[in-house]
């Protein structure tokens, strides 16, 4: 099994799903729906006047509608969804699977959110001297792309990331391994379930909510004299 730091949750500000309401209609350049993708990688979509899709999932999940998912609940939905992903049934996902994933089934994989709020990353400044103390920083930019623009966990490729001894094909013991780490990844009280209020929003959630462009831009007050 990897190391869990391999599969560090997104942490981001505010609260969980409990406020989540629904989008407000904007949806940026492009862009006609809003998008989750769920830990393992399978995508729900929902229009800018519908709710944002992450408790579709969710009750997809919680198939005794207890109001949390259980860990064999969310094991039973991840093995469900690897086996659709499994086309030739033979126990793996191989390349021309992965390949019709990201192409069919996640297309939004490919691309950039426009709406999604990127990390600022840090360079260092040259002190009085002119030296920089750190070279390397801002060499390499963190980027959220792929699924971690619409996931809980910062996984780009969810797939992929399960390939546990990179032979480019993921069997079920290495889907199953991974599962078990999200779910203790998003099992933040760890008590054995997941709750709305322990998920965090997703980039693509928070830029849903935001208002548009031109609703940040305040009218201007016309001088009067006064």
């Amino acid at each position: 099994m990897r190391p869990i730091h391999l599969l560090l949750p997104l942490l981001i500000a505010g609260t969980g799903l409990a406020s989540a309401a629904g989008a407000q209609g904007y949806l940026g350049i492009g862009m006609n729906q809003n998008i989750f993708f769920s830990p393992s990688g399978q995508p729900f979509r929902s229009a800018a006047n519908e709710p944002y899709p992450v408790m579709k999932w969710f009750q997809q999940v919680d198939t005794d509608k207890d109001g949390k998912i259980s860990h064999d609940e969310f094991v039973a939905d991840a093995t469900h969804f690897f086996n659709s992903l499994d086309l030739n049934h033979d126990g793996y996902i191989n390349s021309p699977e992965n390949t019709n994933y990201e192409t069919k089934v996640a297309p939004e994989i490919q691309v950039v959110d426009p709406r999604v709020k990127q990390p600022k990353n840090y360079v260092a400044q040259p002190d009085d001297s002119g030296q920089v103390s750190d070279p390397t920083a801002g060499r390499y930019q963190k980027q959220l792309i792929g699924a971690s623009q619409y996931g809980l966990i910062d996984e780009p490729q969810p797939i992929r990331a399960a390939d546990a001894n990179f032979d480019f094909r993921v069997k079920s013991d290495e889907w199953l391994a991974a599962t078990n780490q999200r779910f203790t990844i998003l099992d933040r009280n760890g008590d054995g379930f997941i709750t709305p209020d322990e998920l965090p929003k997703t980039p693509s959630q928070l830029a849903s909510e935001m208002p548009p462009p031109d609703a940040k831009k305040g009218k201007k007050k016309r001088f009067t004299g006064n």
